[in-house]
């Protein structure tokens, strides 16, 4: 007979056993890998450094270039390898971006695919950036197999592809607008985040006369009745404010009226402002337009909101910073500190923060610098009839500097680093235009400029 000892010792081994085999049938085990020390890290084979390269769109489905390497070796075992081609601005890699991935040895990049690479890196458009590559290793996704390549450079200059759909621009026209038959009223699409690029609108006052709609501030796409192309004078029975919504693709048009409410007062709050969201910060009404208030506001950075009678009935918000337009309970507006010359139209919703030095009301912004013309030469903007601080012009510009300045005056001019859009400061460098036809808009107020393509 065993002794007890045996058994008990004979049990444990059994339980064990009975153990392991449950775990191994319920776990997954991945690969086996020898000591790290024997891996050998992937090499990026292309050259380190290339000659830079401009980027243009219609060399977007060129191959720029095929990336290959030598494989990773994890040892004597013989893996499925996933890799890599990380792409950033910095050295360390601590931002990177995927370009693209591959299980074979190489990787064929187009001019579309690293451009949008390198604009994901959040670098404008139309800018000479320099990018760093290199290639990362994985077994199955495992982060503890992972390896890394040397790093090479490249430098390019990207391209951006037009903003806008169909037409950069839309407009109302006609003897019921505040423009007249001679001044389009420039709309702005309807959805903020562009997606939907047909759909425009406006809040405008309109006389009991004719409209109709064109595109590209020029008579030669037009609607009028029923969206009609080259179609007959939209009647506008009624003077008043209206909400205007155009589409470009059907024609479709609502005009809705507006009850044009005037409110006494109007203020900012918000937990920006000294007063917090406790104490409203009254704005003072225009002597001119009951609907237009302004006033000069220290923030910190916080919410705000526009709001009437002291009171949250009617309150106007955003998300956009330093201009936008506001809707009935909309988002807190996002301010950034500083002190602020500030316009709010609470029929339109629209807003915008400036600096006091630009809340002058000019009769005039130009284009100037060789990237228009020359520096002797102003390029007039059109001034928008419905906002005073608005100013647009479809201009065909050249590669080089250029500048936004009160016409003829460079004691109030506007630069920036940024090209096709940033916010212009006062006295800044210039901006460094690309050649092509542009719809330019500028807020005079807060310095934001645009060139749409």
């Amino acid at each position: 007979m065993k002794n007890l000892r045996e058994l008990n010792w004979n049990k444990v081994l059994g339980m064990l056993i009975v153990a392991l085999m449950a775990a191994c049938a319920t776990e997954n085990v991945g690969p086996v890998l020898g000591d790290k020390s024997t891996y050998t890290s992937p090499v990026l084979t292309n050259a380190a450094t290339k000659d830079p390269m401009v980027f243009t769109v219609d060399k977007a489905a060129d191959n720029y270039e095929t990336f290959t390497w030598q494989r990773t070796s994890y040892g004597d075992v013989q893996l499925s390898t996933d890799y890599v081609v990380q792409i950033d601005t910095g050295s360390n890699f601590k931002h990177a971006k995927a370009l693209g991935t591959s299980s074979a040895d190489n990787l064929a990049v187009t001019v579309e695919q690293f451009n949008n690479s390198v604009l994901g890196l959040g670098i404008p458009g139309f800018t000479k950036a320099k990018v760093h590559l290199r290639l990362r290793s994985t077994v199955n996704s495992f982060a503890k197999d992972t390896l890394y390549s040397n790093a090479i450079e490249r430098t390019i200059t990207t391209y951006q592809v037009s903003e806008c759909g169909d037409y950069c621009t839309v407009g109302i026209i006609g003897d019921a607008t505040p423009g007249g038959w001679g001044t389009d009223t420039d709309m702005h699409l309807a959805d903020p985040k562009k997606i939907d690029k047909h759909t425009w609108t406006v809040v405008i006052y309109l006389t009991a006369a004719n409209a109709k709609f064109r595109a590209s501030d020029d008579w030669t796409t037009n609607w009028g009745t029923n969206g009609t192309l080259n179609g007959p004078n939209i009647p506008i029975a009624n003077a008043g404010y209206y909400k205007v919504t155009f589409n470009d693709q059907t024609g479709a048009s609502e005009f809705k009226a507006l009850a044009g409410t005037t409110f006494s007062p109007v203020s900012i709050i918000g937990d920006a402002t000294a007063g917090g969201w406790n104490t409203d910060t009254d704005l003072t009404q225009d002597g001119s337009n009951p609907h237009i208030w302004t006033g000069t506001v220290s923030l910190t950075a916080g919410g705000v909101k526009f709001r009437a009678n002291h009171d949250w009935t009617t309150n106007w918000g955003s998300t956009a910073f330093p201009s936008g337009s506001g809707v009935i309970n909309g988002d807190n507006i996002n301010a950034k500190g500083n002190t602020y010359f500030v316009w709010f139209n609470d029929v339109s919703g629209e807003y915008s923060f400036g600096a006091t030095a630009t809340s002058g009301n000019y009769a005039g912004v130009s284009l100037i610098g060789p990237g228009a013309s020359d520096w002797n030469t102003d390029v007039n903007l059109t001034k928008n009839p419905n906002n005073s601080y608005l100013f647009s012009q479809i201009v065909t510009m050249n590669d080089g500097d250029t500048k936004f300045r009160k016409t003829g005056d460079w004691g109030i001019n506007w630069g920036g680093s940024l090209f096709p859009s940033g916010i212009g400061l006062l006295n800044g460098p210039n901006i460094p235009a690309k050649a092509g036809k542009y719809f330019v808009t500028i807020n005079s107020l807060t310095g934001e400029y645009y060139f749409l393509k």
